[in-house]
Order: C-alpha cells, then structure tokens, then sequence
C-alpha cells in the first residue's frame, strides 16, 4: 500500500481519538481531517500511470469477480473526497450543521448517527446497484453521514430555522424539516439519472436513518461526568436582554447533557453584557463574571 495511504489512515484514527478523548468537537476534528486526506490524494497523483493511489486504496470500491475493498474501506471512504467540489460541499456541511447537533445531543451520540447512518446510506447504494444489475462502482464522500445529521436535526428540531447553503444575511431561512423533505424528493427524483455521478441513493439511505433512528440513538447514555449542581437559569433571565439570548436560554434548559450545558454557558456569556459596566462578560469554573468585579454562579 502507498506511504501517503498509510498516513491518510493515521490522520483518520488522530481525528477520532482526539475528538473523543479531548472533548473537542468531533464534527470540526473530522471535517480537518477530511481536508488533509485530500491534501494526501493530492500528493498521491502519478500522473504517469494516470492514478491517484490514497483514493484507490481507502475508497470503497466493488467489481465482482475482480476486486472488492477489505471491510476498514467502509470507514476511510468517508474521508476521502473525488475533487474540490465534492470536498467544499460536504465541509459546509460539517461547518454549518453537524457542530449545533454535537453540542446538543453529545459526541457519542452524534458520532453514532453520523457514522451508522454513512453505513446504512453504503449499503442502500450496494443494494440498488445489485438490484439495476450494475454493481460496479467507487463509493466515497462522507454525503450518507452528513445526510443522516440532517435527518436527526429535522426530527428533534423540526421548527427551527436556517439559511439555505450559507449564514449570510438576507438569504431566506427555512424550517429543517422542509430543507430535509426538500432534498429527500431531490435525491429520489434523481435516482437512476446517472446525476454527473452523485450516489443519491447513500444520501437517501442516511437521511432516513438519521430521521428514524434517532429517538432511539438518544436513550444512549451521554458521557458520564462528575456530578454538578443543577444551574439556577432563574438568576440568568435578568441577563437574557435580547431574542437570542432568550433563545439560548432556552437551549440551555432542554440540555441534559453536561458539556452541552458548558457549551450553551460559554456561548451566553459571549452574547451577553456585564449588568454593572455594561462591559463583556466570560464563563470560567462555574461562574460568569466581568473585568469590573461583578461575578455570578448560576
């Protein structure tokens, strides 16, 4: 096997255990990781022979009575991306989706849906390709998980709201259980048109894994943590000046899960403003507090 593929492999296994083991945002560690693994394909290149070796040696792929990938390729797959525009499409989707999902329902309870429903999206792309009588293919993106994110969004957040493609201002918002709807139809609608090589049936399979599976993927235990005295949210309404800010105290009541608690914590205190000065605020060890003296421990 190629030197580069051995260290795309070892970047692969790195994002994962350092999103796991230091409580880093798994989605974020996965999505750099991903952008490295191109970098290897790139380097990979023999222009000589015409191959790119990291692709063709982490990507699955099956020709029968030929060759089929050893089973780890159902996890590099994931990582390894066909050109620029594969790539940039899917790291919006870790960069704008998957992120707000981690921090409300836990890294191992994301890092479940994300990466059953990229299986589960595989299998249903095998499964139609038998059943067309055309089994012969190269599978990779990680479009099945990041698809399965949406449909576990859509299911627990049906109402909210958010822009199409990019956060910009002005561009119209739509509830997630529309946008998940919307691109479901798409997918079937285009399904067997060839779609310039999309696997529509991987993003199908993962958008309903995600949508069906995740009331059941939520009575997974979150991470156990040292326990902690409830937060009073009481004492922080005074501070909840704006509609986002509401918002966000509203999140921080639904959260059952520590970190995610921290994460909504850190996330108020940057959005809100010191009630003496007027000044910013931080959140450190339990308590909110502001450069003029004023402090409080919800």
């Amino acid at each position: 096997m190629n030197p580069l593929s051995w260290v795309a492999i070892g970047v692969i296994a790195w994002a994962v255990a350092f999103g796991a083991l230091r409580r880093g945002i798994l989605s974020l560690t996965l999505s750099v990781a991903i952008v490295a693994v191109y970098l290897l394909e790139v380097a990979s290149v023999q222009f000589v022979r015409g191959e790119i070796p990291v692709v063709q040696e982490l990507a699955w792929t099956y020709i029968p009575g030929v060759y089929v990938s050893p089973p780890w390729t159902f996890v590099t797959t994931i990582f390894v991306h066909a050109g620029l525009t594969h790539l940039f499409f899917n790291l919006l989707g870790f960069l704008l989706i998957t992120p707000l999902l981690e921090e409300r329902i836990g890294t191992l309870r994301w890092a479940l849906v994300f990466f059953l429903g990229a299986f589960v999206g595989q299998l249903l792309f095998f499964v139609s390709r038998l059943a067309l009588g055309n089994a012969d293919f190269v599978l990779l993106g990680a479009s099945g998980g990041l698809m399965a994110v949406l449909g576990a969004f859509a299911r627990l957040y049906p109402r909210e709201r958010f822009s199409l493609f990019l956060p910009l201002p002005g561009l119209p918002t739509i509830p997630a259980i529309w946008f998940a709807i919307g691109f479901l139809l798409l997918s079937f609608a285009l399904v067997g048109t060839g779609g310039g090589g999309v696997a529509h049936e991987a993003h199908i399979g993962g958008l309903a894994f995600g949508f069906a599976a995740i009331p059941l993927i939520m009575r997974v235990p979150a991470r156990r943590a040292a326990k902690t005295e409830p937060l009073d949210l009481v004492s922080l309404e005074g501070l909840a000046t704006t509609r986002e800010l509401r918002q966000i105290l509203d999140e921080l009541r639904a959260a059952d899960v520590p970190d995610v608690q921290r994460a909504w914590m850190e996330k108020f205190a940057a959005k809100a403003a010191c009630p003496k000065c007027a000044g910013p605020l931080r959140y450190r060890r339990g308590t909110l507090s502001s450069a003029c003296g004023w402090r409080l421990r919800p």
